[in-house]
């Protein structure tokens, strides 16, 4: 062979072999560590680096916030795996907010920025199957940063993962809040009973016409509730954050806020 034909064959090999190695794999999530492979801001924990690969569960910092943006942690969920989390705010009021099935510290940022606006302590973080151990290990790593009152809460599975677990999630969980949930076996939580064993206030809010659990979820979780509740029930179809979002959002944001402000109250030394 010709020695300019070898060398193009030769070239032609190895791009094709650069393209097998290093391509992006379809539906890779770019904040991934394994797929960004990003050094700086963008791919480090508030601890360190960020986990390797190896780490289940680990991510680099989500490009959604900016770089000064709140504390990343990624907190032990269990052996070898990891709950990435990302802390805004500062104090002893704290929220932690649970994402639709759907979406995680992204999808809870911009409502998480404006709790944090208003003096919150908010963890946001990323679900890690099991879910509940997900929660429950955002929960303790907000508890670790210096929240001593806790409301939990969320939207669709995190509404119902908060209704779950806040009876086992430690004695600084004094509220709980939930837009559109109900029970789902998928979730941990599978009957009306496991979302209504907390005796701690709680806060009902759903659509009247939302079919994604059956007609009646809402009352019949606060009427198995044995503690303080509240049921907002909205007219319309919305399901979870399309209520905070759409013609119902100042409704449910008042609702929201008056929980928040009374539930986490410091009370006054005596």
């Amino acid at each position: 062979m010709h020695p300019c034909r070898r060398r193009a064959v030769l070239a032609a090999c190895a791009a094709l072999l650069a393209s097998l190695t290093f391509g992006c794999a379809p539906g890779s999530d770019p904040t991934d560590t394994a797929a960004a492979g990003g050094t700086g801001s963008q791919s480090r924990a508030a601890s360190g680096s960020a986990p390797s690969p190896s780490v289940s569960g680990g991510m680099s910092r989500p490009l959604c916030a900016t770089p000064d943006e709140g504390e990343f942690r990624q907190p032990a969920s269990e052996p070898g795996a990891v709950t990435p989390v990302l802390l805004l705010g500062s104090g002893a009021r704290g929220v932690v907010l649970g994402g639709q099935a759907d979406g995680g510290i992204c999808q809870m940022l911009p409502y998480g920025r404006e709790l944090a606006n208003r003096g919150y302590h908010v963890a946001l973080f990323e679900w890690r199957d099991p879910y509940p151990r997900a929660m429950t290990t955002a929960t303790g790593a907000l508890v670790a940063a210096g929240a001593r009152r806790v409301v939990l809460g969320g939207f669709s599975r995190g509404a119902l993962v908060a209704l779950g677990i806040a009876p086992t999630a430690g004695d600084s969980v004094v509220g709980v809040f939930s837009v559109s949930g109900g029970p789902s076996e998928g979730e941990g939580f599978a009957t009306i009973r496991s979302l209504s064993r907390f005796r701690g206030p709680i806060l009902l809010v759903s659509a009247r016409d939302d079919d994604v659990f059956p007609p009646g979820t809402t009352t019949s979780i606060a009427a198995r509730h044995r503690g303080p509740e509240q049921v907002l029930i909205l007219p319309g179809y919305d399901h979870a954050l399309r209520l905070l979002e759409g013609d119902n959002g100042p409704t449910v944001r008042a609702a929201l806020l008056r929980f928040l402000a009374r539930t986490t109250r410091i009370p006054k030394p005596e």
